[in-house]
């Protein structure tokens, strides 16, 4: 296949021809209901030789196609000459649905999600159109994404779901969060809240320190360090919203450069995987998850290994409430042996028992279940298994579910062997550690034995002390508890996440919305009398700005917690900020006095700073 095409430049009466080492085609597109253009690179040599090439896609940001990115300063002439040195192909895709259309991907806030089509959909498209058109290396360790701007958010979003489709990517002044999905049902996806996605594929992430969104990529990146991500490699250049300068190609290089050596060295895939999922149905290293998920919100596997998974729904992340009506069927992958029989262990974080059954693996190999999304750890085990252990659940002393600041608190951790029983009457050596400083454990290392007939095992109290201050932006706020298993020479990883309740001032001009207006609408349900009431619903303001709220209280209806997302001003509209809708019980005493940990965003022009402030409230039930 020719890889040049001519353009006639006419300058003087005066004819030149130019070449460029790439050829703009398009495809017959079923996502989209119409062709597509994409613009293609083939390396020097291509077509003299029956060899097969790796592939490197590129995603243009907003106001961008395959043809022209807006702002990029990408020189696709000398793109042509990357390709060359290193031997990919190189793809650029087009994002636009519509030809008028400014916002690309049907992505953005609630107002630019209007489409049908899924940028998901077609990425499965281009790349099944690029393999079977092209001699290329169709695994996914041959496979890597470059995305600048919105593209380096989409590059997050479908390598994270796809990451046995895709290797390794370079996000570039990445766009920090977006709506995904459907016009009725689209849910917020924030890259630093779905880093899980990414523990199998290698990221360079690269912030650029005179862009608007330095800061928001700022929080990403120390959500990547809280995660203890070792694949993920930060840069931050001294540049504007841009992949380089003018005319050069020194950031565009060292990212092909980053995508070919992970081509030669990918990151060794890990013993588990989760996954979080915000479209109803979705398959990922073999299984297959159906649901009728019909609102915004997350499903979520768990520490997925051949002893079992776990399975969440959360209506927003990180710590959302379950989807309630939510319904799913899971099909393992074809990793167990036809016809044999597993025992089945299911276990809701709330119930004391597990449901406990059999189930013969099919002809193919899998296991099916049916589930809920109100939290289940599901046990596979035979009994030439080996163990595998996870964390099943956590108790904070006196029923708390924040642990407080400059004071002790007690932590309990409930481990469930998933597998084989070869452990039992044992003992296994649990230790848990902190990466904050903030944070100091004592008893955090023990022994504990084994009960022969129960596969759950309590630890002792581990002691937690802890001087943690808030993150002024959205950095992650809580703490990470590293949990490891020990027993003889298996050892076995998990991880919790706990709350903090911070030691802070209370804020001192606070407004109740019942019903009653206070700024910017009302959003409460009561007799608007501004007043927090037994069985009302309320938004709480400081100086008019309305409250997240955290609380342990028993009288407020935690389960009932509804969050209202507004996107605050700046140069570019980017980063969403939430606040509460709480409800009190209706069995609510008269006099009682609620405390709510409590912070609401403001946000800076330029650059575009989210700024988080933090207190306490104090409200009263009349």
């Amino acid at each position: 296949m020719n890889r040049y095409f001519f353009i006639l430049l006419f300058t003087s009466g005066i004819c030149f021809a130019r070449t460029h080492p790439y050829q703009d085609l398009t495809h017959d597109s079923k996502a989209f209901g119409k062709s597509k253009p994409f613009r293609l690179y083939l390396p020097e040599g291509y077509s003299k030789s029956e060899n097969r090439y790796p592939v490197i896609y590129y995603f243009h940001g907003n106001g961008g196609r395959s043809f022209y990115d807006m702002g990029a300063n990408v020189d696709f002439d000398k793109i042509g000459e990357l390709v060359d040195k290193y031997q990919v192909m190189m793809v650029m895709w087009d994002g636009n649905v519509e030809e008028s259309d400014y916002r690309v991907y049907n992505t953005g806030n609630h107002e630019s999600v209007v489409y049908q089509v899924q940028m998901k959909d077609y990425f499965l498209e281009l790349v099944d159109y690029i393999d079977s058109n092209y001699r290329t290396l169709t695994g996914r360790e041959h496979r890597g994404i470059i995305g600048f701007s919105m593209g380096g958010c989409m590059a997050m979003f479908i390598a994270g779901k796809y990451p046995d489709m895709v290797s390794a990517i370079v996000p570039i002044a990445s766009a920090p969060e977006y709506y995904i999905g459907y016009p009725d049902d689209h849910t917020l996806f924030s890259p630093r809240y779905t880093l899980d996605n990414l523990t199998d594929v290698a990221v360079r992430f690269i912030n650029m320190e005179k862009c608007p969104l330095i800061c928001l990529n700022t929080e990403t990146k120390n959500a990547a360090i809280w995660e203890g991500l070792t694949n993920f490699e930060y840069w931050q250049l001294k540049t504007p919203h841009q992949i380089d300068e003018p005319g050069e190609t020194k950031v565009f290089e060292s990212s092909m450069r980053f995508i070919v050596n992970r081509f030669h060295h990918p990151v060794s895939l890990r013993e588990s995987w989760s996954h979080y999922e915000l479209y109803p149905d979705f398959d990922i290293w073999g299984y297959s998850v159906k649901s009728n998920k019909k609102e915004p919100g997350y499903l979520y596997l768990r520490h997925v290994t051949p002893a079992g998974f776990g399975f969440y729904t959360r209506k927003w992340l990180p710590d959302g409430l379950p989807i309630k009506n939510c319904t799913v069927t899971i099909t393992t992958a074809p990793i167990y042996k036809k016809g044999e029989t597993y025992d089945i262990a299911i276990y809701r974080q709330d119930s004391e028992k597990p449901v406990l059954m059999t189930q013969k693996a099919g002809q193919d190999g899998r296991l099916q279940f049916e589930l809920n999304g109100e939290g289940y750890e599901v046990s596979i085990s035979h009994k030439s298994q080996p163990a595998d252990f996870i964390v099943l659940d956590h108790t904070l002393d006196f029923s708390k579910r924040n642990i407080r600041v400059n004071d002790i608190n007690d932590l309990s951790i409930t481990l469930l062997n998933r597998g084989g029983s070869a452990y039992a009457g044992k003992k296994i050596q649990l230790k848990i550690d902190c990466a904050d400083l903030s944070v100091t454990l004592f008893n955090a290392e023990h022994a504990i034995t084994l009960d022969q007939n129960n596969r759950t095992v309590q630890s002792q109290p581990i002691s937690i002390f802890c001087t943690k201050i808030p993150p002024d932006d959205a950095s992650p706020a809580w703490i990470k508890l590293n949990v490891q298993v020990r027993c003889d020479n298996d050892v076995f990883y998990d991880a919790v996440t706990v709350p903090v309740y911070y030691d802070l001032p209370y804020f001192t001009n606070i407004s109740i919305d019942d019903g009653k207006f206070v700024s910017g609408g009302t959003f409460g349900a009561g007799n608007r009398n501004g007043q927090a009431e037994a069985s009302e619903r309320m938004m709480i303001y400081e100086n008019f700005q309305r409250l997240r709220l955290y609380t342990d209280d028993p009288y407020v209806a935690t389960d009932s917690e509804v969050l209202f997302d507004q996107v605050l001003p700046g140069l570019w509209l980017n980063g969403v900020t939430f606040s509460s809708i709480v409800k009190i019980k209706d069995n609510c005493p008269p006099g009682h006095t609620i405390e709510f940990l409590a912070c609401y965003e403001t946000k800076t022009f330029m650059p575009v700073c989210r700024k988080q402030h933090w207190g306490k409230v104090r409200v009263t039930v009349q």
